[in-house]
């Protein structure tokens, strides 16, 4: 602005020109400069606020760029998680389907097992056989609960092996007699009034005798155990063991 106005005043001492016509010109002149700054100055706010929006957006831009590399990676992840989910799932159906008839083997074999061992308890015995099919048969218990039940009857049976167990039971003719079980390797009963006693042969599926000094070493064995006396070393008859083949 002041250039104009120099310029104006030098023109007209030069050329001798209105001075009051060279100052208005040179007021309009100012008038329009200072509007000319005016509109520049909100062209330079209007630049530095389109600046400022433009940095926020490219902020803004460049935050969702790395939530969306963020949740791509996620994504990915989980898509991988949920396959692994399915192979794990499809394996765990094989594996059900494998197991099922694993355990109705296992089933026919713990009966064959129990009709071929000493007929010790045997109603208490036969109930567990019944219990194990009637369970398998079940729609309402799982698989694991099934596997669970079978090793359960399979611990019990493989207990008889390592116990002395003497019980009150009949025999078939109705008499009560006290039986004795000596692991899985003998099997005796003695009646009450001590005046017959047998032990089971494996061989040929049935009680043979035993003689009055056999009778009474039953007895002791009995007492041992029922706890009614200490451990002592009884002389049993057993069946005697096959010669290999």
């Amino acid at each position: 602005m002041r250039i104009a106005i120099i310029a104006y005043i030098t023109a007209v001492f030069c050329f001798g020109g209105d001075l009051d016509a060279v100052l208005n010109e040179a007021s309009a002149s100012v008038e329009s400069a200072a509007a000319i700054q005016g509109k520049i100055d909100a062209l330079d706010d209007e630049s530095k606020a389109l600046y400022d929006e433009y940095r926020m957006l490219a902020r803004q831009i460049e935050m969702q760029e790395r939530y969306n590399a963020e949740l791509e990676s996620l994504i990915a992840s989980q898509a991988a998680e949920a396959e692994s989910l399915k192979r794990q799932i499809a394996t765990i159906d094989e594996t059900m389907r494998s197991v099922l008839p694993m355990i109705r083997r296992m089933i026919d074999s713990f009966e064959t097992f129990v009709s071929y061992d000493l007929p010790f308890l045997p109603t208490e015995r036969a109930d567990r056989v019944e219990r194990l099919k009637n369970m398998f048969a079940r729609a309402d218990s799982s698989i694991a609960e099934k596997y669970r039940v079978v090793l359960e009857a399979y611990a019990i049976e493989n207990e008889y092996s390592r116990t002395l167990e003497a019980y009150a039971g009949e025999l078939e003719d109705g008499r009560a007699v006290d039986f004795l079980r000596v692991g899985r390797i003998g099997l005796y009963y003695l009646t009450r009034d001590h005046d017959e006693g047998a032990r089971y042969d494996m061989d040929k599926k049935a009680f043979l005798p035993l003689k009055s000094s056999e009778r009474e070493a039953l007895l002791d064995a009995i007492k041992i155990a029922r706890k009614e006396r200490v451990v002592d070393l009884i002389a049993l008859p057993l069946n005697a063991p096959k010669a290999a083949e």
